[in-house]
C-alpha cells in the first residue's frame, strides 16, 4: 500500500495532481485507520506524559485517564476512520469491551511495574508500547470488523 502511493507521489507533476493523490489516500479506509490510530496514540501519549509526570497515580486516577482516552479514541475512529454517522449500539458495546480489556491490561501492567520499582514515566512508556499491539489486534478483529 505504501509503495503504491509512494510510486504515485514520485510521478506527481503539479499541485492539482498532488491534491488528487492526497484525496485518494484519504479515501482509503486502511490509511484513515492508521492515521487516526497515529493521532489517537499521539494524543494519548502527550496527555499521558503530562498526567503520569505531574499527577500522583492511584487506581482511580488511572480509571479517569482511561475514560477520557477511551471516549476520544472511539469517537475519532467511528467518525474519522470509518466515516459512520449513524450510532450503532452493538459497535459501541464491542468497543467498550475492548477498552475495558485494555484498561485492565494497562492498569495491571502499570501497577505491577510501579511495584517492581519502575518510575511512573517509565512504567507508562513500557505499557504504551506493549499495549499498542494488543489494542490494534482487538480493534481490527473485533470492534470495527
Amino acid at each position: 500500500m505504501i509503495k503504491k502511493y509512494f510510486t504515485k507521489l514520485i510521478k506527481v507533476k503539479n499541485l492539482s495532481d498532488f491534491i488528487k493523490l492526497i484525496i485518494e489516500v484519504l479515501n482509503n479506509g486502511e490509511v484513515r485507520f492508521l492515521l487516526v490510530g497515529f493521532y489517537n496514540t499521539l494524543i494519548s501519549y502527550v496527555f499521558g506524559l503530562f498526567y503520569f509526570r505531574y499527577i500522583e497515580i492511584d487506581f482511580f486516577k488511572i480509571i479517569y485517564f482511561n475514560i477520557i482516552i477511551t471516549f476520544h479514541s472511539f469517537i475519532s475512529h467511528k467518525f474519522l476512520s470509518f466515516k459512520k454517522s449513524k450510532f450503532c449500539f452493538k459497535e459501541f458495546l464491542r468497543a467498550m469491551f475492548v477498552y475495558l480489556l485494555m484498561y485492565l491490561f494497562s492498569a495491571g501492567l502499570i501497577l505491577f511495574l510501579l511495584k517492581l520499582g519502575f518510575s511512573q514515566l517509565l512504567a507508562y512508556h513500557i505499557n504504551l508500547f506493549l499495549s499498542l499491539y494488543f489494542f490494534y489486534f482487538l480493534h481490527t478483529k473485533y470492534t470495527f470488523k
